[in-house]
């Protein structure tokens, strides 16, 4: 056997001569690199295998599939999830290939838009819900529900003039779809929230809220208390002609209180012989005496 070879440890080992030393490290460092290039082609092959599979997951995603599962959250009340899934479905739909799938996103987005912004609200998140509520919208303009959610949450918010514009939109859609209940609803509603305001005195906020009302519908009650507020604030005159419009809308009706408003008003504005002959007219019920008297104050 040559010297320079020896057996130690069962194992073949070389003498540590400078040769053998050099062809030991040589050789050890081949047989490592060796090692790390099968490991990186181990590795490569795996990261081209799951970027294939992503891909092909991507590529068979369709807006049918993505709407089906946004649905099933839906009707698991997952609302801001479904949501999201709605709206990935309408992003990734074909508008011809996918018209029927279309159109059932967007009317499901928008159902889907409306309890999860309604989620939002009851956390104070009021930005989020109304981007929910906006869009729920805009995937379905024929709907209510948006409307009425946006004007909940702006009266949560004491934003009252813009909630009963709200109100009143929702109102303009329930009515145009023949859900005549739901209309009368959020009029009301409006309604309410003027007489609310003023109620608290909050006399400028139930002017604002009433005008805006009266733009585009009609009501004896927030003409009523429009004037009302208007006394408050030395709006005499503009406040007569509101009045007169809730005098001739409830004529005598809940015992004659448009009567009596517009005899104060009258008053008011310092037309004694008008007011005096206004509290006149009050009927027989609760503010009856009281008109009675101040009739009797005016001549």
């Amino acid at each position: 056997m040559d010297g320079n070879y020896t057996i130690s440890n069962s194992r073949i080992g070389i003498k540590p001569t400078f040769f053998s030393n050099f062809v030991a490290l040589s050789f050890y460092h081949t047989k490592n690199l060796e090692k790390i290039m099968k490991i990186l082609q181990l590795l490569l092959v795996f990261l081209l295998t799951a970027g294939m599979l992503s891909a092909q997951e991507t590529a068979t995603e369709t807006a049918a599939g993505v709407y089906n599962d946004g649905l099933t959250a839906l009707k698991a009340k997952e609302y801001s999830k479904a949501f999201d899934l709605m709206l990935k479905s309408i992003d990734i739909a074909d508008p011809e290939a996918d018209a029927q799938v279309l159109k059932l996103a967007q009317q499901n987005g928008s159902i889907a838009a409306y309890y999860a912004g309604n989620d939002d609200v009851k956390d104070k998140n009021y930005e989020a819900a109304m981007m929910k509520f906006e869009k729920g919208m805009e995937l379905n303009s024929e709907s209510y529900l948006n409307f009425y959610g946006k004007a909940k949450a702006l009266d949560d918010e004491g934003k009252t003039t813009e909630s009963v514009v709200a109100y009143i939109k929702a109102a303009d859609i329930a009515t145009a779809t023949k859900k005549d209940e739901r209309a009368e609803k959020y009029l009301s509603r409006a309604v309410n929230m003027i007489a609310v305001s003023y109620g608290d005195k909050k006399y400028d906020e139930a002017i604002a809220a009433g005008q805006a009302y009266l733009a585009t519908h009609e009501s004896m009650d927030v003409s009523y208390y429009l004037a009302k507020s208007m006394v408050e604030k030395g709006q005499v005159s503009d406040a007569l002609a509101h009045a007169m419009k809730a005098h001739e809308l409830g004529g005598d009706a809940e015992e004659g209180k448009y009567v009596l408003g517009l005899a104060e008003v009258y008053e008011a504005a310092g037309n004694k012989g008008a007011a005096a002959e206004a509290y006149g007219k009050v009927p027989k019920g609760k503010y009856y005496d009281h008109a009675q008297y101040k009739a009797g104050q005016m001549k």
